[in-house]
C-alpha cells in the first residue's frame, strides 16, 4: 500500500467514527425525551405539598440582625493608575536586591 492510500484511509476512518457517536447521542436524547413526555402525560400531577400555601396558624418568619455588614467597596476604573516616580522604583530595587 502507498502513503497517500493508508493517509485516506486514516482520514476516512476519523470521519466515519465521529458520526455514529452523534446519532447514538441524538437517537438517545431524544427517545429520552419522548419517554419523559410520555410518563408526564401517563402519571397524574403531584400533589401539592402542604408547605406550598401559607398556614394561618403560624406567623411569618422574619429574619432581623443587630450586625451590620461591611461597607459598600466602590471601585473606579475610570481614574488612571497612580505612576511610580524613579526613586522609588530605584528604592524597591533595591530593597529586592538587598534580600
Amino acid at each position: 500500500m502507498s502513503r497517500r492510500s493508508i493517509m485516506s484511509m486514516h482520514a476516512s476512518r476519523s470521519n466515519d467514527t465521529a458520526l455514529p457517536l452523534r446519532g447514538y447521542f441524538l437517537s438517545v436524547g431524544g427517545d429520552l425525551l419522548c419517554l419523559l413526555w410520555a410518563i408526564g402525560w401517563v402519571l397524574p400531577a403531584q400533589l401539592p405539598s402542604r408547605f406550598a400555601e401559607p398556614d394561618r396558624a403560624r406567623p411569618p418568619i422574619r429574619i432581623h440582625s443587630d450586625v451590620k455588614g461591611p461597607e459598600r467597596v466602590v471601585i473606579d476604573t475610570n481614574q488612571s493608575l497612580p505612576t511610580l516616580s524613579d526613586k522609588e522604583i530605584f528604592v524597591a530595587h533595591t530593597a529586592l536586591a538587598g534580600d
